[in-house]
């Protein structure tokens, strides 16, 4: 996101206003997270390599009862000291906290928090009065020479970029390097991200990226134009959240018209909190759906190696039909038969040629002919548990890879953790001790369309009761042979093509063909699709189906 330089001088505006008494305490729930508890009010301070920030926020339902040791020693420093304000070092994402409190000595002592606001160079350094380092959240020693250790000499940050309200244009397009201009914009104004840098180049009429070997008078009176109408819409004060349908994407200290999106005004630090939230619980899915999704994939590679063994032990044993044959030629010819040393000739009785057999000259030729019987019934038994072996594994491995779909296709935590019930009675994961608590249930997604109710199944689970709880003359759609969810109509007598057609581009959108095209997508009604007994979760047969071949959609 764009928490770039100008939008944290709108935070630190509101930190400065927000927040007068002293620090009460400090918070460190994550690795990268700290809450600063103020008397008036919490500052949080994410240093998330992708998503680093600090805003005012809600205090934590649960605080950490034991401290890192970086959190220990600023409570030590900074505890009920008195909040003298927050700086910024120009526009950069760099911001000062400072803070003062006696020592033992009960001389005043002022201590500088240092936030650095970076990616993946994220940090937070505490600075003492005599602008030694005390600690740092990280402790780094740069290529450039910069030392992140306690006890040595604070250097801060330096930039040579330019102030981006106060710069004259003269100045800011002097002597520009060969370079797309947006990306000029962000080398040469200090605090201005990317996205900030289109947008100027937009509102100046230049619907193409160009070049700074492109700029004339012309083309530099735009810019000029575009840069000044940017200062009087962030001297506003206003701060934004830039939303995809009703997802928040972004935020912004000014309305980003490039982007064609949906903005709604918000104070800067709800407007972070808002963006901030969504991204940690879709971060939180997105972590539990890495691990159930690992714990299918392994089970589902081991079933896979099975069925490989199982092919090549059939491979070996597959001609056990010919060891039959073999003990009727003996016993057709057992009284007339040439014996050369441990081979008997025999003629075969279908393609009328001879054939050469083994034989154990410690036995009659009727003895041989029964061990190759014995040695047939033997093998042949074998290749058929084999072949229910096969049969076993391939419809798991059926069903694993519907469930994996499941986890695909899961986007909120309840249906995730219901998914994850089903792992556990299933035995694919080790079952969690908990208390026992009433379950809630996800509901499917439903879509009304041409006047038709259309249900989806989020999981195997809903994937049962939907066949089961739906009417007889309802119509049920599946994807033909391909992992995905069970979709229903409601029926209301014959349902148009056009509904048919829509539900099935959606059949395929929840399939594990959604990126294809041309899905085959089988529908029949209710009444003909059943569950048999012992059958899996989220498994069914039918019958008296028809396909329609439909491109996939989602409802997202």
């Amino acid at each position: 996101m764009p928490y770039d330089g100008l939008y944290m001088r709108r935070v630190i505006e509101e930190i400065n206003e927000n927040i007068k008494g002293p620090l009460r305490n400090i918070y460190q729930p994550t690795k990268v997270d700290y809450y600063l508890y103020f008397q008036d009010g919490t500052l949080r301070i994410s240093l998330n390599p992708n998503m680093a920030f600090m805003a005012l926020s809600e205090k934590m339902k649960n605080p950490s009862k034991m401290p890192p040791s970086f959190t220990m020693l600023l409570r030590k420093y900074l505890k009920n000291s008195r909040f003298l304000g927050a700086e910024q070092e120009g526009f950069s994402r760099v911001a000062v906290f400072k803070f003062e409190r006696m020592d033992e000595k009960g001389d005043l002592r002022i201590h500088k928090l240092f936030v650095e606001l970076m990616g993946k160079h994220s940090n937070m350094i505490l600075v003492s009065d005599e602008n030694k380092v005390v600690d740092a959240h990280k402790r780094i020693i740069t290529r450039r020479g910069r030392e992140l250790l306690p006890g040595r000499n604070f250097v801060p940050f330096e930039s040579d970029k330019l102030d981006p309200m106060d710069s004259e244009y003269d100045e800011i397009f002097e002597d520009p390097k060969d370079m797309p201009i947006d990306k000029f914009l962000t080398k040469r104004i200090e605090g201005m991200s990317r996205i900030l840098a289109k947008e100027i180049v937009y509102r100046a009429g230049f619907v193409f990226e160009f070049s700074t070997k492109d700029l004339n008078e012309s083309r530099l009176e735009k810019l000029t134009r575009a840069f000044d109408e940017f200062r009087r819409e962030y001297s506003e004060g206003k701060t934004y959240v830039l939303y995809d349908g009703s997802e928040p994407i972004d935020v912004s200290p000014i309305v980003l018209h490039h982007t064609q999106k949906a903005h709604k005004s918000f104070p800067p630090s709800k407007a972070v909190m808002e963006l901030a939230s969504f991204k940690e619980v879709k971060e939180v899915i997105r972590g539990k759906k890495r691990e159930l999704e690992k714990a299918v994939v392994k089970k589902i590679d081991k079933l896979e190696d099975v069925v490989r063994k199982i092919g090549e032990e059939m491979e070996k044993v597959k001609d056990f039909d010919a060891l039959r044959k073999k003990g009727e030629l003996l016993m057709i010819n057992a009284y007339n038969l040439k014996v050369s040393s441990g081979k008997a000739i025999v003629k075969d009785y279908e393609s009328g040629m001879d054939i050469e057999i083994e034989i154990d000259k410690s036995m009659d030729i009727l003895k041989n002919a029964q061990r190759y019987f014995d040695e047939y019934k033997k093998l042949k038994r074998k290749y058929e548990g084999m072949e229910k072996r096969l049969s076993e594994v391939e419809e798991e491995l059926e069903y694993l890879y519907q469930l994996w779909q499941t986890i695909l296709d899961a986007d909120d935590e309840e249906v995730l953790e219901e998914i994850r019930d089903e792992m556990e009675e299933a035995g694919i994961l080790k079952a969690r001790k908990r208390k026992k608590k009433k379950a809630s249930k996800s509901l499917p997604r439903k879509v009304v369309y041409g006047g038709y109710t259309i249900l989806i199944g989020r999981n195997n689970r809903q994937n049962d009761e939907l066949v089961r709880n739906s009417s007889p003359n309802d119509v049920w759609l599946h994807t033909r042979e391909i992992p995905g969810a069970h979709v229903i109509i409601k029926a209301q007598g014959e349902v148009p093509r056009e509904v048919l057609e829509f539900a099935a581009s959606l059949a395929a959108g929840y399939s594990r063909a959604r990126n294809s095209s041309n899905v085959p997508v089988d529908y029949t009604l209710v009444k003909y699709v059943r569950k048999p007994k012992g059958f899996k979760p989220g498994m069914v047969i039918y019958k008296n189906q028809k396909t329609l071949v439909v491109n996939p959609q989602r409802l997202d």
